[in-house]
C-alpha cells in the first residue's frame, strides 16, 4: 500500500482511505456542474477496469460534487482556481494530482464529456491493454477526439442522461481532419478540423489553428510527467504505436448555455480560447436552427 497526503493549495472533501496499491488503474477528471454526464463516465471507466478516481470539482453547483461524494472508489477535490484559465495551460492541478497520486501508475486523464474507445474494447480490459503497453516499452498513448453530435438543431439538443450517450449523440465527421508537425515536441504530430471547423471555423478565422483534436490520454506516469497544454501536449515520453479514440460528448446538451457561460466567468481566458467559444455564440444567433449534421456525417457503429 502506498499512502498519500493531500496536495498543497487543494482542498480535499472526502474522507476516503488513500491507500492506492501499486497495480491499482487511476482516472483523473476535471469537471464542473457535469451531473448529467458523470453516471455514464462512471460506467464506461469501472467496465474497462478502472479501480479508482480522483475527481478536480470547480465549484459546481448541480450535485455534481455531492454525487462525487457518494462514489465508493472516488475522490473529491476542490480549487476556487479559473476552471479554464487555470486547468489548461499548464493544466497545473490536474498535473498536480497525478505527480502525487499517479506516479508509478497507468493514469487516465479524460473530461467528464470524454469516452475513451480502443480496438477490442469489448474484449480487452485496461489491465490487459496496460499489460501489452508494458511489453513494448511504451510509456503513452495518442488518442484523437472524435467530436460526437445529435440529428437536429444544436440549440434545441436537451440530455436527461435516461439513455446512453452514443444514443443522444449518435452522428461523427468520418474525414480525420489534417496533421501539423511538431519536431522535437510531444506528440510529433497534431491533428485539426473535425466538425467544429466545419461548422464554426471557415471563414472566420485565419490566423488561429482551429480547435486541436489530438490529445494523451493513457499515461504511465512518473514524477516528471507533466502535461503543457490540457492533454493535448506532454512531456517527453516513448509512445505506443497504438492508437486509441476519444468519443467527445461536448455538443450532447446545454452546449449554447455552457459557451455563454464560459464566456462570461472566464475573462482571462488565452485570445483563442475566448474566439473559439465566442464562434460557438455567433453561429447560433445568425441560425438559431443551426445543425451539424450533413448528408456525410455518419452513425457510430
Amino acid at each position: 500500500m502506498l499512502a498519500h497526503r493531500p496536495p498543497k493549495h487543494l482542498e480535499r472533501l472526502d474522507h476516503r482511505p488513500l491507500d492506492v496499491r501499486k497495480d491499482e488503474i487511476l482516472c483523473f477528471v476535471a469537471l464542473r456542474n457535469e451531473r448529467t454526464l458523470l453516471p455514464h463516465l462512471l460506467e464506461h471507466y469501472r467496465r474497462l477496469g478502472v479501480d479508482r478516481f480522483f475527481f478536480l470539482d470547480n465549484g459546481s453547483t448541480d450535485g455534481t460534487r455531492e454525487l462525487v461524494l457518494e462514489q465508493p472508489d472516488s475522490h473529491c477535490f476542490h480549487t476556487e482556481g479559473s476552471h479554464f484559465a487555470e486547468n489548461i495551460t499548464p493544466p497545473r492541478w490536474i498535473n498536480t494530482l497525478m505527480r502525487v497520486f499517479g506516479s508509478g501508475h497507468w493514469c487516465l486523464s479524460v473530461d467528464a464529456d470524454e469516452l475513451l474507445v480502443y480496438p477490442d474494447l469489448e474484449r480487452v480490459s485496461l489491465r490487459r491493454l496496460f499489460n501489452y503497453l508494458e511489453s513494448t516499452g511504451a510509456e503513452a498513448v495518442i488518442g484523437s477526439m472524435i467530436d460526437m453530435y445529435a440529428d437536429g438543431p444544436l440549440a434545441e439538443c436537451s440530455y436527461d442522461g435516461s439513455i446512453p450517450l452514443v444514443h443522444a449523440s449518435s452522428y461523427f465527421d468520418p474525414e480525420p481532419g489534417w496533421l501539423r508537425a511538431r519536431d522535437g515536441l510531444y506528440p510529433p504530430e497534431q491533428m485539426f478540423g473535425g466538425v467544429r471547423e466545419r461548422v464554426f471555423w471557415r471563414g472566420r478565422f485565419k490566423q488561429t489553428f482551429p480547435p486541436c483534436l489530438t490529445k494523451v490520454p493513457i499515461v504511465r506516469w512518473s514524477r516528471d510527467t507533466h502535461y503543457h497544454a490540457a492533454q493535448h501536449t506532454i512531456s517527453k515520453v516513448r509512445f505506443s504505436e497504438l492508437r486509441v479514440a476519444l468519443l467527445h460528448f461536448k455538443f450532447v446538451w446545454g452546449f449554447q448555455q455552457k459557451s455563454a457561460s464560459s464566456l462570461g466567468e472566464n475573462a482571462q481566458l488565452k485570445e483563442k480560447t475566448l474566439e473559439e467559444r465566442a464562434a460557438y455564440m455567433e453561429a447560433l444567433e445568425r441560425n438559431p436552427k443551426l445543425s451539424l449534421r450533413n448528408d456525410r456525417s455518419v452513425r457510430y457503429r
